[in-house]
C-alpha cells in the first residue's frame, strides 16, 4: 500500500507479529518506561491479550532488524463506525528512524484487508511534533482539535487525527 510518499516493505527492516499474552510483560514494561509520554498503553477492550482478528483487535508486536523495539493496534470500536490506532516504541533510541511510519503502514494495510471502508482514528497531544509528523507520512490528516483531562487533573490539548479510506 503507498500513502503519503510511504511504501512499507521488508526490506525497510521493520515487521510485525502478532500478540500474544507471553508479549504482555514487556509491552507493560515498556509502557512503564513510556508512561509520561502516552495516554494510552493498551487496546481498549477490557482483558485483552492477544491479537484476534475476529473481534476487531489488529494488535502486533513491532520488531526492526528482528529485535523486539515497540507495539502498533488497530482496534475496531464497538459500534463498527470506525477503528482507532495506538503505538508505541519501548525506548527512546528507536524514535525519529521511521519505525513507527514503517509499523502504522504495516499493520493498517492487514487491517484494511477486513475493513476496508472504516476510518481509522488517533488522537495525539498537540505538542508532540515528532509523532504528528510520523501520522501526516503514513496518511493521517487533522481532523479536529480538543482537551482531555488526565487522571491527576492536567488538561492535555490534542489532536484527532483521520486516516480516511
Amino acid at each position: 500500500m503507498r500513502r503519503s510518499g510511504f511504501s512499507p516493505s521488508p526490506a525497510d527492516g521493520v515487521s510485525l507479529r502478532s500478540v500474544s499474552p507471553a508479549d504482555l510483560p514487556t509491552i507493560d514494561r515498556w509502557a512503564g518506561v513510556m508512561a509520561h509520554r502516552l495516554t494510552r498503553t493498551r487496546p481498549y477492550a477490557e482483558g485483552a491479550d492477544r491479537h484476534e482478528p475476529g473481534a476487531g483487535l489488529f494488535w502486533y508486536v513491532i520488531a526492526e532488524a528482528g529485535f523486539d523495539v515497540g507495539t502498533v493496534w488497530v482496534e475496531l470500536l464497538p459500534a463498527g463506525s470506525e477503528a482507532v490506532l495506538g503505538i508505541f516504541l519501548g525506548d527512546r533510541s528507536s524514535l525519529g528512524r521511521g519505525i513507527g511510519t514503517a509499523a502504522i503502514g504495516l499493520a493498517v494495510a492487514e487491517f484494511r484487508r477486513e475493513h476496508l471502508h472504516v476510518p481509522i482514528i488517533l488522537r495525539v497531544r498537540r505538542p508532540n511534533a515528532r509523532a504528528i509528523a510520523c501520522y501526516r507520512r503514513a496518511g493521517f490528516a487533522i481532523t479536529e482539535r480538543g482537551f482531555k483531562p488526565l487522571p491527576s487533573g492536567e488538561t492535555v490539548p490534542f489532536y484527532r487525527m483521520t486516516y480516511r479510506p
